[in-house]
Order: C-alpha cells, then structure tokens, then sequence
C-alpha cells in the first residue's frame, strides 16, 4: 500500500479509532481548512481504502474510519445512518427545487412538521422564518454561482446564533450549521469590554508574570507618546513607569495584594514625564500565571493646581511675614533705634520667618566700588569668600545685586540653577540650598542707602503680591534709615558741617539786576513725596527777586509773599529740589542760606555717618557754580539754645513733625493767627479734620516729653 503522506495522516488522525461518522465540513473546520482542500484529502483516504463515504442527502456527504475487515465487507447497515442522524451539529440538504431531501435530528425544530411530513417540501415552506434573512440570501448565491460559502446570523425560531457552512452541487445544496450563540455572546462581551477599555479616558494596560505588556488601550498608548500599540507590547512597563516600578509594585502589594494605588510619573517615547495616578490589581492569566491589571490617569493638572494652590499658601505667608517685618521696622523707627538697629531688625525679622533662608545688606565702598556687608541674619560671612561689583565693566557685578545696585531696580530669580547671572559665585552659592532670591535697592527720596538681598528655599517665590510687597520693603527700609539718620543728625553733638558759595548766583540764573537788600531762607519743613515748604524773610527791595528766582526755576514751585510784616515773609513750595531732598533724605538739614549781595550762601549740617562725597557731587550737579568753601567736623556749642527743640523732634513722626513746623511758621499759633486751619490744611494738601488729629497728637507728645515723669513711659499713638 502507498505510504500516506504527512497531509493524510493528519487528516485520518481526525477520525481516531471509534469509526465515528464526520462531515466534511467538521473535518475542515478542526484541520483549519477550507471544505475543498479537506475534501480533496478525505477522498484520497477513500480512495486508498483508509476511510469510508456515503452521500447523505442532495449533496452532503459523511466520512468515517471502517474497523479492520476483509476487503469483502459489508457496505454501511442501518447503524451508520443512526450515527449520522445523531451529529451533534445540524444538517440538512435541498435539492435543485429547494426541496427538503435530509435533516438530522440534531435541529429538526426549525422545521415545523416531522421527517415523514417535511421530506420533499420546500425548504421556504418547511422554514418559513428563513425567508429574508441573511441564511436565505447565502444559500441562494451558493446555488446560483455553485461557490461554497459560510453566514452567521441570529435565527430568532431557536433563538440564538448560527454558523451555516453551504456546500453547493449540481444537484443542490447541503447546510452544515453550527449553534454559536455561546461564541457570540462571549465576543458582544469582550467587545463591549474593549470599547469600554478604549472610549475610557484612563490609560489602561496588562502585564504578564515578567512585567511585560500584552495589551495597552489607545488612551495609554497616546499618553506614553508612541505610535501605536505594538511599539509597548513585549516590553517592560520599566520602560514608561521607571527602574524602580517593580520594587514600588512588590513594596505596596505586601500590604494590599489586590489594590496597588502608587503615584509617579509615567516617561514617555519623547524622554518627556507626566504625572500620573496608577490603581494596579492581580490577574489571573492562562496557564495558571499571575499578571497584573493597571489603570493610569494623567493628573498633570491636578498636580499643577495642586502646586499652584501650595505657592499661593506660602506666598500669602510670605506676604504676612513681610508685612510683619514692616512693622516691627515701623516700630524701630518710632523707638528711635538707629540705622544699623534698622538694618538688623530686617535681617533678622526676615531669616527667622518660615518664608526665607536667609538676608543681608550691603552698601557701596566708593573708593573700590565692591558691596560691602552691614547687616545679615540667618547666615554668616555669606560674602566673606566673593566679591560684588558695580563696575559695569567687571564680569562680577552682573550678578542680581550689582544690577539692583546700578539700576536701582528689584532683580529676581525666580529658578537658581538656570540663572547665568550666579554664574561667577556657582561654586560658593551652592551650599546654602536657596532656589530663588531678590536684590532690593533701599532708596528714599531718591537717594541709594544700598541693597537688601532675600533668600527662599522654594523656587519662584518672588512672584506675585510678594514680589511687590518685597519691592515696598526697600522703600519702606530707606524711609527708616532716613528718618533715623535724621534723628541721629538732630540728637548727636558732633556733626559735620558743609559751607558753599555762588558768586553772581542770580546771573546764574538768567537774571540781571542785583537784588536792593538781602534775602534769607530760614526753615525748611519737608512734607514728603519730595515736597519741602521753605520759610524765609526779604527786604522790601529783594522780594521781586524772590519771585524772579522762582520764576527762573519751576521746578522750586510756586511763592507766597506775606507783605504785611517787616521784612517780608515769604513761603516757597518746592517740588523735588535736588539739595534739600538729598541732604534731608541723608538725615540732614540746612542750617542756614541766604543771599547777600548776589552771592548764595548755604551752610549744611550732617551726622558723621552720610557719606558727604555724595551730598557735594548733588549739590555741585545742581549748582556748577557751587563752591565748597568749608568741610569740617564740628560739635554743638554748651550754649545752643536748640536742645529741647531737638529732644521733642525726635519723639514726633515726620509727618507729625511737619504738620507741627508749618503751623508754627505759618503763624497758626500767633494771635490773631496768621493762618487758619482751612488754609493750613489746604497748603499741607490735607482734610482740616486730618490736620488737627495730626496737630493734638503732636502737642500732646510734646507735653508729655515736658510733664511726665521720668518713668513713666510716653504714648507713641
């Protein structure tokens, strides 16, 4: 006997040794074939004598595996055709009248009537339910173009799903049909899942037991940056979730096995993160192997909110603190503290908040241009190793504190290790752990005291209302610093005094004629914002020229003459007048100027501390003409007659001081007064109701400082 080829046996092994009765197209379908191609193998079994056949019907046809016998065996009796009619799947076959010519019993239901009564009837009138469905249209193509074909469709009469493999002939046609109803509702399950899975705005994905993907929906996939799925599938989740995923994974699981909930951040195909929450939970695989079931949500927004939210909590903390540190500077300032009690108080106030590391302040040396340290709390000797430069040209003083110093601008930064400017300091600054920091110049009616430099451990702290409430620290730190220079001028006994000259004073001023008499400018009384009211006297010949000079400069602002006494008294309005805003923003004041015979004299009086190279460069600037005629250091006479007025001054707050010097000079006390309180308000640009508050609380100081006994301390309100 011819060898079978491996093909054959394949076949043949389909039929095993029970001698049970197959279809063509069940030997198809468990071969994986097509019906012709298992036909062509069966009927070469037949023909080599390994398998029987018989023609069931109009065309269908049964094969079978005979038990051993002689080759004069008895063709197939009445058990073969039982054994066929019991197949488990259901048959039948039409001939070319569509007439009923075989059914088994396996679905005889769907036929209305017993075999006796439905052989030979028309299958559309034997199943009439068929009739426009999609069985009927296949079963009609196959007839007509004699090509097998194979439909699903659900049959309502046996309510499920069918699988009908048609088989045409020349004499009609035989139906192979198979219940797939289990089938179909596992795949409308598992394709109800997969649109669940993939409409889901969550990333989700599976792990075999080696932490290898093996599926991952189009959410996760357009999360991680990749093109499509095939580019995670098989490769490690270490590969979106990091290194250490798998210990994170086994940590968590040892206290919840079936709920892992770890946050992270999930890498992405571009080297780009995102931060994600992940929920991951066991599965039982095939084969008896445990994965794992992940979910993933982006909460890049959450998180940034969320960030958004703790910088606005430790901004409005540092606002308190800075608005607390004004305070407690305001508070130095009414204790008559001095400029180095002011500059420390800052300092302190701002390294002990839980806002900031660290600050300091520095000024200017003139004669090498570098920064020098003052003051500074929570650090020590931070500048003892560098050096800041305000020298344009040096590479030193393009960090934030020469610029602040240069430009007299606040300089941020908002993210230490991306600004070049630290460059030059890199390796000494590294240490102290800030992320940001400020450089705010101190100034006051125009004048630079030097800078106050900030430092946070958070980046971008100096955003926001903290980065302007840190601007209003410097302005409100060079306020305390004038007004204790001042006090320190008007309280100390030594004092350096300045005496300058302008020969032909008005000719430098465009005006010809010498005045007939002299002019002198006896107070002066600084009202803020870089306003000052001048208090003088003329002789009746020189007050045109009074109007003349003021004329000639309108920047001084605007006169008013009082005619009626002897000599004639004068008020003068000056708006930012360059030498008595720099010598009171100093903590100075000028003791006396006049001008006799055309010649400008002015004699200034200043604490030892002021730097005077800084007052002669102003007034120089202002008056080219100007002579210093006299620089010395000097101390008040036994016999000044100032004492007290100096004492009480000092217990006054600027503006009380100079609510209280305008009355006075302005006549308000004299009776009948000269001036009255609607005219005094008007002039100080106040409501009358302001202006006496400020008035009572000044005089009643001023009594207090006289009347009240040594101990007992003095309201400050």
């Amino acid at each position: 006997m011819e060898p079978l080829t491996d093909a054959l046996r394949e076949t043949l092994a389909v039929f095993g040794d029970s001698g049970e009765p197959r279809t063509t197209p069940e030997v198809a379908e468990r071969l994986d074939l097509g019906r012709r191609s298992a036909y062509d193998r069966l009927e070469r079994l037949a023909e080599r004598d390994r398998l029987r056949t018989k023609k069931v019907g109009a065309s269908a046809r049964v094969w079978w595996r005979p038990e051993p016998r002689s080759k004069t065996a008895p063709e197939p009796g009445p058990e073969l055709e039982e054994a066929i009619t019991r197949i488990s799947d259901g048959f039948f076959a039409v001939d070319e009248e569509w007439r009923l010519t075989y059914f088994n019993d396996a679905h005889a239901s769907m036929f209305g009537g017993t075999r006796a009564e439905l052989l030979g009837e028309r299958l559309w009138d034997a199943a009439p339910e068929l009739v426009g469905t999609a069985f009927e249209t296949a079963y009609r193509e196959a007839m007509e173009t004699q090509e097998p074909t194979a439909v699903e469709e659900y049959y309502p009469p046996l309510e499920g799903w069918f699988r009908d493999i048609v088989h045409p002939s020349p004499s009609g046609l035989s139906v192979y049909f198979t219940d797939i109803t289990e089938r179909k509702v596992r795949e409308r399950t598992l394709m109800r899942y997969e649109r669940i899975v993939e409409t889901v705005d969550d990333g989700i994905y599976v792990l075999d037991g080696d932490g290898q993907f093996t599926f991952v929906n189009d959410t996760f996939v357009s999360m991680t940056g990749y093109d499509d799925d095939d580019e995670l599938l098989g490769a490690s989740a270490a590969v979106v979730f990091g290194e250490d995923f798998g210990e994170e994974r086994d940590g968590a699981e040892a206290e919840d096995p079936n709920a892992v909930a770890p946050e992270g951040r999930l890498h992405g195909a571009d080297g780009e993160s995102i931060a994600v929450e992940s929920r991951v939970g066991r599965l039982e695989l095939a084969g008896g192997e445990t994965g794992r079931v992940g979910v993933v949500r982006d909460v890049t927004d959450r998180v940034e909110y969320e960030r958004e939210l703790e910088r606005q909590r430790e901004q409005l903390a540092a606002v308190t603190s800075l608005g607390e540190v004004a305070n407690e500077i305001t508070r130095a300032i009414v204790g008559q503290s001095t400029r180095e009690d002011v500059e420390t108080t800052v300092c302190e106030h701002l390294a002990d908040s839980e806002s900031y590391l660290f600050a300091w302040i520095g000024d200017v040396d003139a004669a090498t241009r570098t920064v020098t340290l003052r003051a500074e709390a929570g650090v020590e000797g931070y500048l003892d190793d560098i050096t800041i430069s305000i020298d344009p040209d040096d590479d030193r003083s393009r960090g934030p504190t020469g610029r602040a110093l240069r430009r007299g601008e606040v300089q941020t930064t908002q993210e230490l290790e991306t600004d070049s400017r630290y460059d030059p300091w890199r390796d000494h600054i590294e240490s102290y752990d800030f992320r940001s920091s400020a450089a705010i110049p101190i100034t006051h009616e125009g004048v630079l005291y030097g800078v106050l430099n900030v430092y946070a451990e958070r980046p971008r702290a100096f955003e926001g209302p903290e980065g302007k409430r840190i601007t209003q620290l410097g302005e409100i730190v060079g306020h305390a610093i004038a007004a204790a220079e001042r006090k320190r001028t008007l309280l100390s006994d030594d004092l350096v005094e300045l005496e300058f000259r302008i020969q032909g004073f008005l000719e430098t001023l465009g005006l010809e004629a010498e005045p007939t008499g002299s002019i002198a400018f006896d107070h002066t009384v600084p009202l803020g914002d870089g306003e000052f009211l001048v208090y003088g006297t003329a002789e009746r010949g020189a007050v045109d020229t009074v109007r003349e000079i003021v004329d000639a400069r309108p920047g001084d602002g605007e006169v008013t003459v009082y005619p009626e006494a002897t000599p004639t008294g004068f008020v003068l309005r000056a708006i930012d007048p360059p030498v008595l805003s720099v010598v009171a923003s100093h903590g100075g004041y000028v003791d006396g100027a006049s001008i006799v015979d055309g010649e400008y004299r002015m004699t200034v009086h200043l604490a030892p501390s002021v730097d005077v190279h800084r007052i002669v460069d102003t007034i120089e600037r202002a008056y080219p003409e100007a002579e210093l005629r006299c620089h010395r250091r000097t101390t008040r006479s036994a016999s000044d007659p100032r004492p007290v007025q100096r004492r009480l001054a000092t217990d006054l707050t600027d503006r009380q001081h100079a609510v209280l010097s305008t009355a006075y000079y302005a006549g308000f006390f004299e009776w009948p007064r000269e001036t009255s309180g609607t005219e005094l308000a008007e002039s100080l640009d106040v409501a009358p109701s302001t202006l006496h508050q400020h008035l009572r609380t000044a005089e009643r100081k001023i009594l207090d400082s006289l009347f009240s006994s040594p101990d007992e301390p003095l309201d400050d309100a």
